[in-house]
């Protein structure tokens, strides 16, 4: 029945609401001091939106600590001023001044050595190998928060093109990431594997004195 329904999903909601509340009172989460934040906010209070939000939050309690991801620092609350008295949870998570990966290289692309462009890689390689070891997968990992090009990209990909490797690139790296195209899944390096062979030839690279 329509009311019954309705019924056990406030009480579903109610369930994952109280938890939120519980992290916030007995302060689950470790204290930062930054002096700016991102607040990301929700507003729908559906069981799917609050089960959401606790499922990040259990997310982020455990990848607290991991210098290339971005910190979470807690869980704040407001209330609406009008007669609903509407609740809006809000993940406080440390603000990234540089902006994206996308928005970075774009600025300063050309003022890096490889040196740069390898230490780059090994700091989201690390980041990704940190989230396997958790039992995290990313499935949504790109320079930016741009997504209008990923069906086109996909089926692109999957009709077996790829991307031209840029003139002047490192044989080495070249095999690493060229490795990851594999159309076979088993047959691709895992993240860790990858962060095992940047490093590598990262200290051959930098013990040959090579840069662009």
């Amino acid at each position: 029945m329509p009311g019954e329904t309705e019924i056990q999903d406030s009480e579903d909601a109610k369930k994952w609401i109280d938890w939120i509340e519980e992290a916030i009172v007995k302060e689950y989460f470790r204290y930062y001091e930054y002096k700016n934040f991102i607040l990301k906010s929700f507003i729908d209070l559906s069981e799917a939106t609050i089960k959401e939000v606790v499922h990040e939050l259990k997310l982020h309690r455990d990848v607290q600590h991991h210098p290339n991801i971005i910190s979470f620092c807690g869980i704040t609350k407001s209330e609406s001023d009008d007669e609903s008295h509407l609740k809006k949870y809000m993940l406080v998570m440390e603000f990234a001044d540089g902006g994206s990966l996308r928005s970075y290289l774009k600025n300063y692309f050309t003022y890096l050595t490889w040196d740069d462009k390898y230490g780059l890689a090994y700091q989201l390689v690390g980041a990704v190998s940190f989230l396997h070891n958790e039992g995290i997968v990313h499935r949504d990992l790109h320079s930016g928060n741009g997504e209008q090009y990923d069906v086109a990209l996909a089926l692109q990909i999957v009709q077996g093109q790829r991307e031209h490797i840029v003139p002047g690139t490192p044989e080495a790296y070249v095999k690493i990431y060229t490795d990851c195209w594999n159309d076979e899944p088993e047959e691709r390096p895992t993240a860790s594997k990858v962060l095992e062979r940047l490093k590598a030839h990262e200290c051959r690279y930098r013990s040959f004195g090579v840069d662009e």
